[in-house]
């Protein structure tokens, strides 16, 4: 880790682990959930993870003039995330598990595009960044009863609450569409490079869950896992846009809506020499979407302007590597 991101991990990572030590402490101590004996198993993870973007809005709240006025997207924000996570089994059978993660943006660009005509057409103004200073937060707890097919195979249904943080960076500005002439908005900034662009984009997925949990423990050390997640969640953003001088900051725009989504994760567990330790390989999808929501302009006259907000997507893959301890 480098010297730059060891306050930040100090800063925002510490914190959640001891958010999640603290309800999994209540969960396990709880009289309600008093069972004989615990196995608990610590999961320490590095990933490479890289996530999709994209809104848009119309040009007033019944979604006409035009249907799309603006349409913001990232591509390819690339992450190195460190992940922490508990699992306690009682019994063989009760089943608790949280985690916690933080990622640090190593590359990604975003498009930010404005229309004067419906379905994307009469484009006046274009422009690219930079989405590398961007970070990612996540955030689960579940509890879940085992199901035992034999002694290889449990299937795990669950309950749980997640929350999950992105904060797109944008920065390295450059205007690649300028119609000067086009109505009834124009571009008046030119063609080319801009300077002091340093905007941010925050979003918050939070809400409930239902899952299943799927393990296959073969031969040789050998453990084939699966994941799967239904999720229902409460969409929250903010956006901080520094170059606008008619926009309040630090919130000079805020989006609402609820939607779903969905997490699958697929992996292999191998029993190494040390005892009870296992080395840990996954692939994980994450996918969430929005129905039609709000989008609210903080003028710095203190007015503010209601626009529907149409949809957003997001989505995660990683790749990942890690280590189990059990006690």
């Amino acid at each position: 880790m480098t010297t730059r991101l060891l306050p930040v991990f100090i800063t925002s990572f510490l914190p959640n682990v001891l958010r999640l030590t603290s309800l999994l402490v209540f969960f396990v101590s709880a009289p309600a959930w008093a069972i004989d004996e615990w196995k608990y198993k610590l999961d320490l993870e590095y990933g490479l993870r890289t996530d999709q973007l994209n809104w848009n809005i119309a040009g007033n709240l019944a979604g006409t003039g035009p249907n799309i006025i603006s349409e913001l997207t990232w591509n390819n924000v690339g992450f190195h995330e460190a992940k922490l996570g508990f699992r306690f089994i009682g019994d063989d059978t009760w089943y608790i598990k949280g985690y916690t993660s933080n990622g640090w943006g190593y590359k990604g660009s975003n498009q930010d595009s404005d229309y004067n005509g419906d379905n994307r057409t009469q484009e006046y103004s274009r422009s690219a960044s930079d989405s590398d200073r961007s970070t990612a937060e996540d955030f689960s707890i579940a509890l879940g009863q085992q199901i035992r097919i034999d002694n290889r195979i449990g299937i795990t249904p669950l309950v749980g609450f997640s929350s999950h943080r992105q904060t797109f960076g944008m920065t390295t500005g450059e205007q690649t569409v300028c119609d000067s002439n086009g109505t009834p908005n124009s571009c008046n900034n030119g063609l080319g490079p801009f300077a002091g662009l340093n905007s941010t984009f925050t979003t918050y997925w939070r809400g409930p869950w239902l899952g299943l949990d799927l393990r296959y423990a073969s031969a040789n050390r050998w453990t084939t896992y699966a994941e799967w997640e239904y999720h229902y969640s409460y969409y929250d953003a903010q956006a901080n846009w520094n170059l606008r001088t008619d926009l309040q900051h630090p919130v000079s725009q805020r989006q609402t809506a609820s939607g779903t989504g969905t997490h699958l994760g697929l992996g292999v567990s191998y029993a190494l020499a040390t005892p009870n330790s296992f080395l840990n390989l996954g692939l994980k999808q994450t996918q969430y979407s929005t129905r039609a929501g709000v989008h609210n302009f903080y003028r710095t006259n203190g007015t503010v302007a209601s626009q529907r907000l149409n949809g957003v997507n997001w989505s995660s893959r990683s790749v990942t590597i890690g280590i189990t301890s059990q006690y």
